[in-house]
């Protein structure tokens, strides 16, 4: 069984937190570059189009993903540390 309350369960807890933060907002931030004008390009020839490379899809594909992985993993750390049980009597006393 995992010891809920050592310090090193929530440091891992909280590394959690940091790293989903991180990971969601470069996912958000791979998302936003893949649907910017700078992506996207016309293609003229009988009539224009937009035209979006395969690159830039699988930008947009890895940040969708590495934003909903930094949701998780926040979710998880925030169950990981909300959800700890609260110390038994005999615990309390060392014993």
């Amino acid at each position: 069984m995992v010891d809920a309350h050592s310090p090193g369960y929530l440091l891992a807890a909280r590394r959690m937190v940091w790293c989903g933060l991180l990971l969601f907002v470069l996912g958000l931030a791979g998302i936003a570059g893949s649907r910017s004008d700078g992506a996207i390009s016309w293609e003229c020839e009988p009539a224009c189009r937009r035209v979006e490379s395969g690159l830039w899809n699988t930008v947009g594909t890895a940040g969708a993903l590495s934003a909903v992985t930094g949701v998780v993993l926040v979710v998880a750390a925030f169950l990981m540390i909300m959800l700890r049980r609260p110390r038994s009597e005999s615990e309390g006393r060392g014993g």
